[in-house]
């Protein structure tokens, strides 16, 4: 059953392909309207292929009074001479569907008469299609490591502490009891011993007088 499949499946590959390719490329009708005729001034065709702008796999259209006119794929030099004696294709029929299927620049000219210097020929430019480019992965920004701080040394030779070392915390305003002096406390605990026995001095006097 696969093998059979295969043959098919390339077969809508191919297909699906040259759809593709056929709607990508774009036909271009030289002259537009006119056609390709004896231009109403000599830039009429520069004018024309400066407005579009040409890519491979694109086509070039001619239609022309076969009575009349002719086309001729030419050489630079035979261009801008207007002659046709080394002609590289020669087209007597209309119209005329060239494909484009390099980049570079191809020349035309009509060999009729000296329709060729009243501005009946034309250059065309074709460049590059564009090619795809395929999304890359995002690099994730480098981490920024902390600077690192060397301690300066002081002209006294003393390496300074770092800022962030914690300070000692500054010593208390209240003074600690003096050794061999009695606190508060115990002042009061002395003053209460001496009225109790004073009252309990009295107490004995007074029963033992009585």
């Amino acid at each position: 059953m696969l093998q059979l499949q295969n043959p098919f499946v390339l077969l809508l590959s191919s297909l699906f392909l040259t759809f593709l390719h056929h709607c990508s490329a774009t036909q271009f009708i030289v002259g537009d309207s006119a056609g390709w005729v004896i231009p109403p001034y000599p830039t009429y065709y520069t004018n024309w292929t400066d407005s579009y702008f040409l890519r491979e796999g694109d086509s070039l259209e001619f239609n022309f009074d076969t009575k009349f006119y002719n086309l001729i794929q030419v050489s630079q030099s035979e261009y801008e001479h207007c002659t046709a004696l080394e002609p590289l294709k020669v087209f007597n029929s209309s119209p005329v569907n060239f494909p484009l299927k390099e980049r570079g620049v191809y020349y035309f000219i009509c060999s009729v008469s000296n329709y060729c210097t009243l501005g009946q020929k034309i250059k065309i430019y074709v460049h590059q299609s564009a090619p795809k480019i395929s999304p890359t992965p995002s690099a994730s920004p480098p981490q920024q490591k902390a600077p690192m701080i060397s301690p300066q040394i002081s002209p006294n030779g003393s390496v300074p502490q770092p800022s962030g070392s914690i300070n000692p915390p500054p010593p208390s305003n209240v003074p600690s009891p003096t050794p061999g002096c009695p606190s508060s406390f115990q002042g009061k605990k002395f003053d209460i011993d001496v009225k109790l026995v004073c009252a309990m001095l009295g107490t004995f006097i007074g029963f033992w007088v009585m």
